[in-house]
């Protein structure tokens, strides 16, 4: 089976903060095929598809940050989230956090 995906992947254990309207949840979720295009997070907050969620979870010493769009998702499970607006730095943060781990 041919891999579609554009960017490498990782997976890590990260201190997150979900939010949707102002409201945030916090914890310590594993982040799954994290890229620099998104994430799959294991995630107790349930979001429907389509929602737009802010994320901040901190990577080494790092916050990024980032509105994301829910692109897939199992309530009480986890969602899959594209990133919209990650910063250039924060780009080249993740790309280098991820071609360390690979």
């Amino acid at each position: 089976m041919e891999n579609r995906r554009i960017h490498p992947r990782v997976s890590v254990e990260a201190e997150v903060w979900l939010g949707e309207d102002g409201v945030f949840t916090h914890g310590r979720e594993r982040i799954t095929n994290l890229s620099v295009g998104g994430a799959f997070i294991e995630a107790k907050t349930g979001y429907a598809l389509g929602s737009v969620v802010s994320i901040r979870f901190l990577l080494g010493s790092h916050y990024i940050t980032s509105t994301t769009v829910v692109r897939n998702a199992v309530p009480g499970g986890w969602i899959e989230v594209d990133f919209i607006d990650v910063s250039r730095e924060n780009e080249e943060r993740l790309a280098a956090f991820i071609a360390n781990l690979e």
